[in-house]
């Protein structure tokens, strides 16, 4: 089966394509522009793998929270896919992802982290595979009572040590540990995770799109503008 799998929802691109011979992964960091390069990467991964677009069979990408820019352009670009190719398109909460790639690894809590900048961070706690606190928007203050109790705390994502030093900052009698592989490629997870979605809940609507926790700047501006016009 020929996957896809991308996810755009931070600075870092991760990128796979697996076919029934071969198997690529690709997790670049840096000055990438989703929106000027992805199709690029994507193209030259299929070629690598010697199959078309129109090969694809199965499109899975996050679907936030994260950037709001790079989910439009992560979804927009395998939504175009999938209406040339037929294959079916499957998204999956970011942190789920972040979380799903380090579950292997560490048996303990698990935090997984995205800077949502505005000093606030997206985040979710899951223990012993019971989600704790749901994916949220907040400060890290919010999360310091949760974990307070709890032993052999992971942090991960790729905004770990940022996290963590604030968290430290507030109670630095904290049992945390930061990923020291953050940010990692989620390929793997994603797949997983993807293919798991699909068989349980099928593809996507055509009119899904991302999910974004908080509203972007441009909803704030016409909110404030809406409470102006209004004598609010």
């Amino acid at each position: 089966m020929n996957i896809l799998s991308l996810d755009t929802s931070t600075p870092v691109l991760s990128l796979s394509l697996r076919t029934s011979s071969s198997y690529e992964e690709r997790k670049i960091i840096g000055n990438f522009s989703h929106s000027e390069n992805l199709l690029g990467e994507i193209k030259s991964m299929t070629k690598r793998a010697g199959i078309e677009l129109k090969d694809l069979e199965l499109l899975i990408c996050t679907k936030g929270p994260g950037s709001f820019t790079g989910l439009r352009v992560g979804m927009a670009g395998l939504k175009g896919i999938s209406l040339a190719s037929s294959a079916p398109l499957v998204s999956v909460p970011t942190l789920s992802v972040i979380e799903e790639s380090v579950k292997s690894l560490w048996k303990g809590p698990i935090v997984s982290v995205i800077d949502a900048k505005k000093k606030k961070f997206y985040f979710r706690l899951s223990v012993n595979d019971e989600v704790v606190v749901s994916d949220r928007d907040g400060n890290p203050e919010d999360l310091t009572e949760s974990i307070s109790s709890l032993k052999d705390v992971l942090i991960t994502g790729p905004d770990a040590a940022l996290f963590a030093s604030k968290l430290l900052a507030i109670s630095p009698e904290l049992d945390i540990t930061v990923d020291k592989e953050a940010p990692r490629c989620l390929s793997y997870a994603l797949e997983k995770l993807g293919k798991e979605k699909l068989e349980k809940d099928g593809p996507d609507d055509i009119g899904e799109g991302p999910v974004y926790i908080r509203r972007s700047d441009a909803e704030e501006m016409l909110m404030a503008k809406a409470k102006e016009a209004k004598g609010e």
